[in-house]
């Protein structure tokens, strides 16, 4: 079992907890706020995690999966934790560099990266039904560019997967996404984000 303290927190989201692998510092341990409570939604997406891994052999915009491992606060999932390559920090959300009053990236260039991500996960036939700022990382790189990786809410609830087998139904989900999240403006989906996530802030 691995033994986790909070100064390995990092974050939440609705539903899970975030911490630091307390052996390796490039894995984030996901934990279920609730123990008890049963989401569909969370095995579904490590069910897709799995399926996706499987066919894809690059899929550097998203985090990897690493399977369950057992720790004193309960089951967790372990992914990819994504860091900086200038600091080696934890790299920060789209929704945390929005919220910034001087944001050392503009908007225009986030929403440059974001078509990059949805291009991808369309060229790989991958749906992210919560493609949104707050599941988003700006990974920083060497030449201080940045690079969008998803961290989280990908899968979709199809009973026929068509949005799998086909770009073009995978290009007509993504474009549905960025339109309910107003994701063309980063003021209004800073708005989308702020109203979603009010409790927690």
């Amino acid at each position: 079992m691995i033994k986790i303290d909070e100064n390995k927190y990092i974050g939440r989201g609705q539903f899970q907890k975030c911490y630091v692998h307390p052996e390796n510092e490039n894995i984030c341990l996901k934990i279920k706020v609730d123990p008890n409570h049963v989401d569909p939604r969370v095995d579904r997406e490590i069910k897709y995690y799995k399926k996706i891994q499987k066919k894809a052999a690059n899929l550097s915009f998203l985090a990897k999966y690493h399977g369950e491992v057992e720790t004193n606060l309960g089951m967790a999932s372990a992914f990819d934790l994504i860091r900086d390559e200038t600091t080696n920090n934890v790299s920060l959300s789209l929704y945390s560099y929005l919220r910034m009053e001087k944001s050392p990236f503009s908007h225009e260039l986030f929403i440059a990266e974001l078509e990059k991500l949805k291009q991808k996960l369309i060229q790989n036939k991958i749906v992210a039904r919560d493609l949104s700022g707050a599941n988003i990382c700006c990974k920083i790189l060497k030449d201080n560019s940045i690079e969008m990786v998803l961290i989280d809410g990908v899968g979709h609830t199809n009973v026929i997967p068509l949005v799998e087998w086909f770009r073009r139904f995978t290009k007509r989900k993504m474009d549905k996404v960025f339109m309910e999240k107003n994701m063309h403006s980063m003021q209004e989906h800073l708005a989308y984000l702020n109203l979603r996530f009010e409790k927690y802030l």
